[in-house]
């Protein structure tokens, strides 16, 4: 699977999404700068949300419209989702921009209308958020397109997760991958259960990655050690302290930090290793081995008095010791000297 020629299941090298969502202020250049700095950070890919409020919610001011948990705790729905969405006359600019900084740029659709508009726009993939796992409706819908599909994991059971790519394959999508993701704001360590990766990647054999909502890098590093190829992280300008995610976004200039950081735990994971890597080799001298402890004359017996097993690995390896006591000397062995088959019969 890859995305404009850029593969999402390399394991030494994890495909970087940076997530605008709503940390642009509505603001144009706020949402240029971090779409710039995302992409001299190294991200691979820079994400946005593509809604409006009445694509998500009714504007009702029942109790139920009220955000009860997290960093918008007491929000009102619509309201909140008038304040985050990014509006769609932006997206030609921003795509212009993103090809002029090698960084590819795509969407999450939160309708169908939402994904007919990004068709018009040619995007070269699509995000499925975790809380429309179960909206099969739009998974058709994206499905249908035949782009590349990425969706997160957050609140679904195993079933559910089934039900979804069922879905998204009977609906003609060719190319999936799913992220490892905890739906909470910031996610707290001991809930994010890192070790589904291994177990999504074998069950499903398709990309897993994960999709971090904790503050810092520690769990990113985490997921790249259990086999996520993707990372997906919310970042926000620096000075940004309103924007709706800001609370839990990484601040752009630790962008780069957090990508370096995780490649280099993406190359620490390797292969299974047999025998000594290309830089071990020079220290495979430094085993021990059989070694004249003593002069030995020729003819004179191999004994415990007369070899030891020491420091280099100059002669033959300490298991021979029980098979070479006795045997004698074909010439004089000079204290110090390596042990070695040729100078016994």
């Amino acid at each position: 699977m890859n995305i404009q020629g850029v593969e999402l299941d390399n394991p030494i090298s994890p495909y970087v999404i940076a997530e605008m969502s709503g940390n642009h202020g509505n603001n144009f250049e706020m949402a240029r700068n971090l779409l710039i700095q995302s992409a001299k950070a190294g991200a691979n890919a820079f994400k946005l949300q593509t809604y409006t409020p009445e694509s998500m919610t009714l504007n009702s001011k029942r109790s139920e419209y009220i955000v009860d948990q997290g960093p918008w705790k007491g929000r009102n729905l619509f309201e909140l989702y008038s304040q985050g969405q990014t509006p769609n006359e932006w997206i030609p600019d921003l795509i212009k921009i993103a090809i002029s900084n090698n960084i590819s740029l795509f969407s999450t659709p939160f309708s169908l209308k939402d994904v007919d508009i990004l068709e018009t726009f040619n995007v070269p993939a699509y995000k499925i958020a975790s809380f429309e796992i179960t909206f099969v409706q739009l998974l058709k819908h994206i499905a249908q397109t035949g782009k590349p599909i990425i969706f997160s994991t957050g609140l679904a059971t195993i079933k559910e997760i089934e039900l979804a790519l069922e879905t998204l394959y009977s609906a003609g999508a060719k190319s999936i991958a799913l992220l490892k993701c905890t739906t909470s704001y910031p996610a707290k360590f001991e809930s994010l259960n890192l070790s589904s990766i291994a177990f999504f990647k074998e069950k499903y054999s398709i990309p897993v990655g994960f999709s971090d909502h904790t503050v810092g890098n520690l769990a990113a590093i985490a997921a790249v050690s259990h086999g996520a190829s993707i990372l997906e992280k919310h970042v926000k300008l620096d000075e940004d302290q309103t924007s709706v995610d800001s609370t839990f976004s990484l601040p752009v200039s630790e962008l780069k930090e957090y990508i370096e950081s995780a490649r280099s735990a993406a190359q620490a994971n390797g292969v299974l290793q047999d025998g000594p890597t290309e830089s071990e080799r020079g220290y495979l001298k430094y085993r021990r081995s059989i070694i004249a402890s003593s002069d030995i004359e020729k003819g004179q017996a191999i004994s415990l008095e007369n070899v030891s097993i020491l420091r280099p690995a100059i002669g033959m390896d300490p298991d021979k010791l029980p098979f070479i006591l006795g045997k004698k000397a074909t010439r004089k062995i000079e204290f110090g000297e390596g042990i070695v088959e040729d100078l016994l019969y």
